[in-house]
């Protein structure tokens, strides 16, 4: 697939997305990362979507927007909620993602959370993480 066809497929890709988003009034923000972002997806590639909503999502709103994606991309849903989301999977929505749907405000809120995680929590997750390999491993 040529450049101009993976834009062509990446915006008709976004349209769905948003149509779909329309009819969950609560959804404010939507990143797509993974492989349908990077435009390097397969038929059975899933559709990987980070919603940022007025509350944190409860299980049935998270089904049927899961279900209401699914129908209308044909493919398996990874949903993630960015309200409890945390790193590093946040740096790599961030990273490698796109926005479908929200404000500047809002994806600015997102990167500002992001890089406080970084600052205030990561190094404690490394430090943790080191622990625990050097009490497996041994020293």
């Amino acid at each position: 697939m040529g450049t101009e066809d993976k834009g062509m497929a990446s915006e008709a890709i976004d349209i769905q997305i948003r149509q779909v988003l329309e009819r969950h009034n609560a959804i404010r923000l939507a990143i797509l990362f993974g492989s349908l972002a990077k435009g390097t997806a397969r038929c059975e590639s899933d559709l990987d979507l980070a919603v940022g909503a007025d509350h944190p999502l409860d299980a049935d709103e998270t089904m049927e927007l899961i279900s209401d994606l699914a129908e209308a991309l044909g493919r398996p849903v990874d949903l993630i909620d960015l309200s409890t989301v945390g790193e590093p999977l946040l740096g790599q929505i961030i990273d490698g993602g796109r926005r479908v749907v929200g404000s500047n405000t809002l994806y600015a809120g997102l990167l500002l959370k992001h890089l406080y995680n970084q600052e205030d929590f990561v190094p404690y997750q490394r430090r943790i993480l080191k622990e625990r390999r050097e009490a497996w491993i041994g020293r």
